[in-house]
């Protein structure tokens, strides 16, 4: 019986142990040329609502992001990008979703976005890559605007198979508008 008890302990354990690996989130890594040409719209803009609304049964964050410079595509004054995730407070219990790495856009930020149309919702838009197509704006203590991509929740699959850890990286956003442009069919809209 004691032999038993301690080979249950001891599954148990060890499933416990492969929990923390299984909740990481793992995508597909993209180059800056991969993100670029596989957007339909590449805007900067300012995020002026979040409302969270079912959709089925899955539970989703709409933003609301006012352009403030279309880099790809013809995007209309807003945009709404559908997040995984979100909390529905109106229930009685409320409820919450939420997406290990998800891309997330809070309140009054400042965002660089590569976007696909998204089927869930009518008019909304998806980020390209997970979370690999969401950067974050500020300025610089020099007063430039920079864009930030936060990777470090993020496992990335290479072309070749290999799995690494996401970092994050800071470019100025200049640097990137020219190396937007640049790329070829960056300007074709989808």
């Amino acid at each position: 019986m004691l032999r038993r008890t301690a080979l249950v302990v001891l599954s148990l354990a060890v499933s416990l142990a492969a929990i923390p690996a299984a909740w990481g989130t793992t995508a597909v890594e993209r180059t800056e040329s991969d993100l670029i040409q596989e957007s339909a719209l590449i805007v900067t803009g300012h995020c002026t609502n979040l409302r969270s609304q079912w959709v089925e049964r899955t539970l989703v964050t709409l933003a609301t992001i006012q352009v403030t410079e279309a880099l790809k595509g013809s995007p209309g004054a807003t945009v709404t990008v559908v997040l995984p995730g979100g909390v529905d407070s109106n229930r009685r219990i409320p409820v919450a979703m939420s997406y290990p790495a998800a891309p997330q856009i809070y309140q009054q930020e400042d965002v660089l976005l590569f976007l696909v149309p998204e089927d869930l919702v009518a008019g909304g838009y998806s980020i390209v890559g997970f979370s690999q197509g969401k950067l974050t704006l500020a300025t610089d203590p020099q007063g430039k605007r920079e864009a930030t991509q936060d990777l470090s929740a993020l496992n990335l699959q290479g072309r070749n198979g290999s799995l690494r850890r996401g970092t994050a990286k800071t470019i100025q956003l200049d640097e990137l508008r020219q190396r937007i442009r640049q790329t070829p069919a960056a300007g074709r809209e989808r």
